[in-house]
């Protein structure tokens, strides 16, 4: 009997939408692009369809992204910490870009629908790397497309907005059977439940911590302007302030893309490679995202610096552009480790703290006094 492992893609020679059962009750629908029906399974045993079956064996992965609260996790549970780039180059461009996303710090990027969509996905989901897919207002090209695409796991979908964006996230959730997350391009209202993630435009990182609070969702700011020499405000921001800004949505909680455009080298136009500084910065952030602990929540214990937290535990905080001589923590008893973050020189100064068991209970950390700096605390008994 044919098998495939839970959250891999079953192709079959059909033309008809196909209905597919499992032994426990559950169904799931797929229509047929191309003259493929494709269908990721996600429940592990025995599964028919009119004229065959197939045995789902246990995955060898962690499967698509879920929404948790206002975070995202893998399928399996484990937390996953997007970092995204912009990339809307067309098709005859993509080689060239493949690799340098596969050696970039980014493990999501945003991609336009176009005739190498697919390709695009494949390799993505080769070298580990969601995309997201950015599908346009127009019904034939989003149903093809969810039909052609949908059981890939490593993929999130983002509308166009129009007015026709209710009907079109119902189009989406009958056709895809993976559930993969959806939202709306820059929404300007990100609170319909039928958007599982908000996907906003935001040059004020602050605004983060109001929109995580006020619409319970995960925040994906899609647009805060881009590293670059370009001819609009929004596409000349200095390195020093887009990295800025990608670090302080992340520590109050958002995930936050990345885009460059300069004139020469336009990355986020279709280049081959970022040419800025501020992807080459982002690897401290990539190693810092994949040492994060499981259960890292925004806190508002420190008013002054967003701070993201398991209290007593762990803390990462990011100063931004203030040059704060020191800071200092209220702690439970305990050896630390601590770590000051030069993010703008992507530097570590690490050094043993105790805090006292009798006391004041309080830890405090010297810093150099200059900008874009972030302290990482880190409880080692």
């Amino acid at each position: 009997m044919t098998s495939v492992a839970r959250w891999d893609v079953l192709e079959l020679a059909l033309s008809e939408p196909t209905l597919f059962h499992h032994t426990s009750g559950a169904t799931a629908y797929a229509e047929p692009s191309g003259g493929l029906v494709r269908f990721s399974p996600d429940l592990a045993g025995e599964w028919s369809y009119p004229g065959g079956s197939f045995v789902c064996t246990p995955a060898t992965s962690r499967g698509p992204v879920r929404r948790a609260g206002t975070t995202v996790r893998w399928a399996d549970g484990t937390p996953y910490h997007p970092l995204t780039t912009e990339w809307f180059g067309a098709p005859d461009q993509w080689a060239a870009a493949l690799p340098a996303l596969a050696a970039s710090p980014f493990n999501r990027v945003r991609l336009r629908v176009s005739s190498a969509i697919e390709e695009q996905v494949r390799d993505l989901l080769a070298a580990d790397i969601v995309a997201d897919v950015l599908l346009p207002a127009d019904e034939p090209v989003v149903r093809d497309t969810v039909n052609r695409l949908a059981a890939f796991r490593n993929l999130t979908w983002c509308l166009e907005p129009s007015g026709n964006s209710r009907r079109l996230a119902e189009l989406i959730a009958e056709l895809d059977s993976s559930r993969h997350l959806i939202s709306m391009h820059e929404a300007t209202d990100p609170g319909p439940p039928w958007l599982t993630h908000l996907s906003v435009r935001l040059e004020n990182l602050r605004g983060v911590s109001a929109l995580r609070r006020n619409y319970a969702k995960p925040v994906f700011v899609d647009a805060c302007g881009h590293e670059g020499n370009g001819t609009t405000p929004d596409t000349s921001l200095r390195p020093e302030e887009m990295l800025t800004r990608i670090w302080e949505g992340t520590v109050r909680g958002a995930y936050v893309t990345h885009g460059e455009s300069y004139v020469d080298a336009p990355w986020s136009a279709g280049g081959s490679r970022p040419t800025g500084i501020v992807a080459q910065r982002l690897r401290l952030l990539r190693e810092v995202l994949d040492e994060l602990p499981d259960g890292v929540e925004p806190i508002d214990d420190y008013r002054d610096a967003p701070t993201l937290a398991v209290p007593g535990e762990y803390y990462l905080q990011y100063l931004g552009e203030h040059q704060f001589p020191d800071r200092t923590f209220t702690l439970p008893a305990g050896a630390y480790d601590v770590d000051v973050l030069d993010v703008w020189n992507h530097s570590v100064r690490r050094t043993r703290e105790d805090v006292a068991a009798s006391g004041t209970g309080t830890l405090t950390v010297r810093l150099p006094g200059t900008q874009y700096q972030a302290i990482q605390i880190r409880r080692t008994s």
